[in-house]
């Protein structure tokens, strides 16, 4: 299946999550981000012109209409976007499924995103739990939100450590903006120091249920805290579950669901997957589905054909945002080589990958040919992204340009150790794959505040 985590070297990360390469040749300027959370401030941008940031900054009252539901801004500090709308569901006593967002956000950052939820849920007054979430309401809303609602991201990132200089950051966005920044899939999405999702997403795909429970309890990453490390360690050790739920660290708030489920129901690893969230279920197999495409890329960098229009390639249409549209995607042809090329020099159709799933349709040509290859190596089929036991966590696939089609940076603060970067991006594009290819850093442990291991800046 996959290598144990246990093994995992810092430098090993990036290849076991399909990224390989880089599309700039300027030497990078080093550095680490997320020392702290200030250092990583995200927001959104919705199609309407709403920025969230501005709006909770300015906010004044929530504003009557017509609606089931209420747009909400949420800033939270030092935790991810599913953990905190689970807290919200559960204080304010609703299902998660009825707090609907646009995007996932980082823990190690502050952000401002939008919420919308059902409309006498929550106080004029808002909600705060603690110094993690505080919740805005702005207005009544007709309907759930989902990512069709965002139209960008907007960040404001300081890297410390440099050992760089502006220059260079100037001549990497140029050779960025000259070749295309290559659309991974970025570290976090399958976790940085514990890369966990793939593996105990293509468990599900297996069926193979209580494996996967037992992986997500017990596979440590060396990569990852000794607390964590150690109560893992002693679980694959013994397996005492009741035992676990003494020493797991309080921040291993999913294992710890987990545990409490099959203490309470001895055996049933069918129902402890279903004790995590039903957006995390999604994930770890969507996950699956990330890796190929990363993979597939790296082929694609690796052959220069990032920018190279083949026959029997996938392109699709792209909105003013940069978003791909939805509806098929035209397929490259003798025919329409020529008119494809201009309107790919224009901006308005980039090339695509299938992001696999079981409705997927695979190009023929070689960036085709790659996809199929990442999807041998990892031993799987399309029609596994069915799932027969957790049919809800299932993937139909989806289009995915291979580079960002619309994207901005700028330097905001320069000094001798720190660089400050506003950049802006399309939803589902990652901020770490650009500051990557400006910081190439000896081990992505960087990109969570660290230079090693042991080391926090």
């Amino acid at each position: 299946m996959f290598r144990r985590l246990s093994r995992l070297k810092p430098e090993e990360v990036e290849a076991f999550i399909g990224i390989c390469g880089y599309a700039t040749k300027v030497s990078g300027i080093g550095g680490v981000i997320k020392s702290r959370p200030e250092d990583f401030l995200t927001w959104e941008v919705l199609v309407d012109g709403l920025d969230a940031r501005r709006i909770y900054e300015s906010y004044t009252s929530r504003l009557e209409g017509l609606g089931d539901y209420v747009l909400a801004v949420m800033r939270k500090r030092g935790i991810d976007t599913i953990r905190a709308s689970t807290a919200i569901a559960r204080e304010l006593r609703l299902k998660p499924s009825m707090v609907s967002i646009c995007g996932i956000k980082d823990k190690m950052s502050i952000s401002w995103q939008f919420i919308a939820l059902p409309k006498n849920s929550i106080s004029g007054e808002g909600l705060r739990l603690g110094d993690l979430i505080h919740v805005l309401p702005i207005k009544d809303f007709p309907r759930p939100l989902n990512s069709k609602f965002l139209a960008k991201n907007v960040f404001e990132i300081t890297i410390r450590k440099i050992h760089g200089n502006v220059a260079d950051v100037k001549l990497c966005l140029e050779e960025l903006k000259s070749k295309g920044l290559p659309n991974f899939y970025g570290h976090q999405r399958f976790g940085v120091t514990r890369p966990i999702t793939p593996i105990i997403g293509k468990l599900m795909m297996f069926g193979k249920l209580e494996e996967a429970v037992k992986v997500f309890l017990t596979d440590f990453s060396p990569l990852e805290s000794e607390d964590n490390r150690r109560a893992r360690e002693q679980l694959s050790r013994d397996f005492d579950l009741k035992s676990a739920l003494e020493y797991f660290p309080r921040s291993l708030r999913y294992e710890r669901e987990v545990l409490k489920y099959l203490i309470a129901h001895e055996g049933d690893y069918v129902g402890a997957m279903r004790a995590l969230p039903l957006r995390l279920r999604r994930l770890m197999v969507e996950s699956v589905s990330a890796l190929i495409f990363n993979k597939a890329l790296s082929k694609i960098l690796s052959s220069g054909k990032l920018n190279e229009l083949e026959i029997g390639d996938f392109v699709v249409k792209v909105d003013v945002f940069g978003r791909p549209e939805p509806g098929r995607p035209i397929i490259v042809k003798d025919g329409n080589l020529s008119q494809v090329e201009r309107l790919k020099n224009l901006g308005k159709l980039v090339i695509a990958l299938p992001v696999p799933g079981y409705l997927s349709d695979i190009p023929k040509s070689s960036k085709g040919e790659a996809i199929l290859d990442a999807m041998e190596e990892l031993e799987v089929s399309l029609d596994m992204f069915r799932l027969r036991v957790l049919p809800e966590a299932s993937t139909r696939g989806s289009l995915r340009p291979i580079i960002v089609p619309k994207w901005s940076c700028e330097i905001v603060h320069s000094d001798e150790q720190s660089l400050t970067l506003r950049m802006t991006l399309p939803p589902g594009c990652y901020a770490t794959i650009l500051l990557r290819e400006i910081m190439k850093p000896g081990t992505p442990l960087a990109f969570v505040g660290k230079m090693n291991n042991n080391d926090r800046v």
